[in-house]
Parts: structure tokens; C-alpha cells; sequence
């Protein structure tokens, strides 16, 4: 058996009571997210539709459905239900089996069930690669000069699914080194189906909707990104995505190895840092994509009630190790007061080393924690920044 020094054994045992999870809904083995405060509240005022997307909404998905490129050896997405689900079981709080053979039925029988835990049991099976779509439609007050209109804004969500979620490519060496003896930086947590770009269309109806910026979810931060800015949009309309190493978080596609900087949650010391780049967290660090190949995947519809999107129980084992517990439905992607879509999508707008944004962020979340205070601000900048791309490229 290793010997282990002191120091390190300390260093470890620090590491383990303060490092969560790098996804959303995580925060030791027993909490669980979907019984966070707000969540109920806003489910109640926002109750997902049982209704697919028509046909038109389904063309419209599949017209801007994203391209995702793979680092060499990264694993490959799978079918939530057809690869995930049919390989487990599931079990109640007190641990008892309730169905050894799970279907998308059975899952959703329980879905309102918060103690339920479906345990997944990896075949050697490679999968297969599918995208969930799904569409929203929201009306948002936009300002342009001096006129205050209600601006129609589409949201086309594309949610990918990986059977783990590793810890970021790029932690610290030491970091890594404990955690690679106590729990495994490749497998830290059953599950990752929170990996979804969000596609933004401003206009009102199918064939005058404009794509005007994406949203792509990175940790328990939505992070948004105007076209024409920091990300293109390509000719064929079909955004090119890379998924990062490991952690299978997204950023916008760039040509060889490319460090992001990349938090757990996005407190105030950790936003300063993912706009800065300066006083490094503890839990900081880098997530890493370097795109080797594309993913051929099917793009498959659910309706947004489904477990996939709603389960309130946990979806992956339950670990003893905090963060190591798998997630809830997608829809628990960050914290209650930033769930609206226009609020994650103007409090998701920042640049790195932006002056006036690292002032806005101090002025709010910084001085006192208002989140919501540094979306309306940065709305205004959104706004502002859209309509100078506009004039710079007519």
C-alpha cells in the first residue's frame, strides 16, 4: 500500500470536501438540485408541453442543427433511452429495485420522484450518436435607439448525451493526481446530457427569423456568443461546435488545441476569473478542445415533459464522493433565478478581458451578488453590440 505524506493526505482530504462537480446540479451525493428553492416555482409558472414540435418547427431545428467536432479519443455521444437507459436499473430511496428493465415509460412513470436513482451499467456497445431538438419561443423587450419594441425570440435547443462526465482537461497536475487515486477524472460522474447549444433567432415567423447569437452550456454557466463577434455563422447555417476533452463542455470551433477558461459555478470569485483570467480559484482551471473528427449523429425529438428533460430524481449512480452523483433532467442546467431564457441569454453575454463587462460584473454580482442586475445591464450592451455588427456588415 502507498505510503502518504501528511501534506498530502491534508491536501487531499481539502481537495475532497471543497471540489464539486464541474456540471450542473451537483453539490454532494445526497442534496438534490431539482429541490433547490425557486425550482418548484418557476416549473409551476413555466410547465413544459407534453407536444412535440410540428413539422414546421421540426424543419426549422433541423435547418440550424449544429456541427459537433470530437478531440482524438474523446468518447462518443449516445442515445439517451436506446444506449443509457436500457442498461440499468432503477431503484428508490431506500435502494430498492423498481424496474431492472428501464424504458422511457417506466422512466417517466417516475419522474416527479426526487429520491429515485437510475444506475447505468456501461456495455462495450460504441452506441449511437443522436441529438435531442426541441424549440421555445419567448417575446423579450429589445430596444433599438430610442424605440422599445417587443422583439419574438426562438430558442433551438440541441442537447447531446455522453454516458460519463470527466473533470476538465486542463485542473491543475496535482489536483489531478489526487483525484485520479479517490475517484476516476474520466468517469467522475454517470451521465452528461446538460451538453446543449442553444440557437437564438430573432424575427416573428419561420421564414424571417434571423440567427443572432448562440448559447452553449459550459459547466453551471450558459455562456452567449453574438454571430459575427467571437463566433461565424457558416454559409450552410450550421454552427460548428467543439466539445471539450473529457468534460464534454462546448465552446465555438477553433483550429488545433485551444485552453477556456472554465469554473464549477459561476459564484462571484469565479465569474471575476472567467472574465479576467486573473486571482485563479481554487476550483479553476481550463477545459481543453483540440477537434479531430465530426460526429454523425440523428437528431431525435422529445417532448419537453419528458424525463430526459424533467427528472427529478438522479440519473446516474449515486457516489459517495461529493460532486460524483449523477444529474437531474436537463432543464436543471443552472440555478432557479437564471432559468428564463432571455435572462440566461443577456447574463450569458461576456468577453474575456472585456473592460466595460468586468465593470458591469463588479457593479453586480461582484458588490451583491445580482445576477439578474448584470443581465439587464449587459442586455443593453447585447443590444447595443448587435446593432453595430448589423450597420458594420450591410
Amino acid at each position: 500500500m502507498r505510503d502518504w505524506h501528511p501534506h498530502l493526505i491534508l491536501t487531499a482530504g481539502i481537495v475532497l470536501f471543497i471540489l464539486c462537480l464541474f456540471v450542473p446540479g451537483c453539490s454532494n451525493n445526497s442534496e438534490n438540485f431539482s429541490q433547490y428553492p425557486g425550482f418548484a416555482e418557476y416549473f409551476e409558472a413555466h410547465p413544459p408541453s407534453s407536444e412535440l414540435p410540428d413539422q414546421k418547427d421540426k424543419e426549422l431545428i433541423y435547418r440550424y442543427r449544429p456541427r459537433f467536432m470530437l478531440a482524438e479519443g474523446n468518447q462518443m455521444p449516445v442515445d439517451f433511452y436506446r444506449d443509457y437507459i436500457s442498461s440499468g436499473v432503477l431503484k428508490n430511496g431506500d435502494g430498492e429495485i423498481l424496474s431492472r428493465r428501464v424504458t422511457q415509460e417506466i422512466l417517466n412513470e417516475y419522474r416527479d420522484e426526487p429520491e429515485t436513482v437510475f444506475e447505468h451499467v456501461e456495455r462495450t456497445s460504441a452506441g449511437n450518436a443522436v441529438v435531442y431538438g426541441a424549440i421555445n419561443r419567448i417575446t423579450t423587450p429589445l430596444q433599438r435607439d430610442k424605440d422599445r419594441i417587443n422583439q419574438p425570440l426562438t430558442f433551438l435547443s440541441y442537447h447531446m448525451v455522453f454516458r460519463t462526465s470527466g473533470l476538465p482537461f486542463g485542473i491543475p497536475g496535482w489536483q489531478e493526481a489526487i483525484l485520479d487515486i479517490i475517484g476516476d477524472v474520466n468517469d467522475w460522474h454517470q451521465l452528461d446530457h446538460y451538453t446543449a447549444v442553444f440557437l437564438v433567432l430573432a424575427g416573428d415567423g419561420v421564414d424571417k427569423e434571423k440567427p443572432i447569437a448562440v448559447m452553449l452550456q459550459q459547466h453551471n454557466n450558459v455562456r452567449t456568443y453574438l454571430f459575427e463577434e467571437r463566433i461565424l455563422m457558416p454559409l450552410d447555417k450550421r454552427v460548428v461546435i467543439d466539445v471539450a476533452k473529457r468534460s464534454n463542455e462546448l465552446y465555438p470551433h477553433n483550429k488545433g488545441r485551444t485552453e477556456h477558461r472554465a469554473v464549477n459555478m459561476p459564484d462571484p470569485a469565479s465569474m471575476h476569473f472567467l472574465l479576467s483570467g486573473k486571482k485563479k480559484p481554487l476550483l479553476g482551471g481550463c477545459d481543453v478542445t483540440d477537434s479531430a473528427l465530426e460526429v454523425n449523429y440523428e437528431l431525435s425529438f422529445l417532448p419537453p415533459d419528458d424525463a430526459f428533460y424533467t427528472f427529478k430524481g438522479f440519473l446516474g449512480e449515486k457516489r459517495l464522493l461529493p460532486g460524483r452523483t449523477g444529474p437531474q433532467g436537463a432543464y436543471y442546467n443552472t440555478l432557479p433565478e437564471l432559468k428564463p431564457l432571455d435572462i440566461q441569454l443577456f447574463s450569458g453575454y461576456w468577453r474575456e478581458d472585456h473592460a466595460g463587462d468586468l465593470d458591469r460584473l463588479k457593479s453586480t454580482i461582484m458588490d451583491n451578488g445580482d445576477y439578474v442586475g448584470f443581465a439587464l445591464l449587459q442586455k443593453k450592451e447585447f443590444i447595443k453590440t448587435m446593432k453595430d455588427l448589423e450597420e458594420r456588415y450591410e
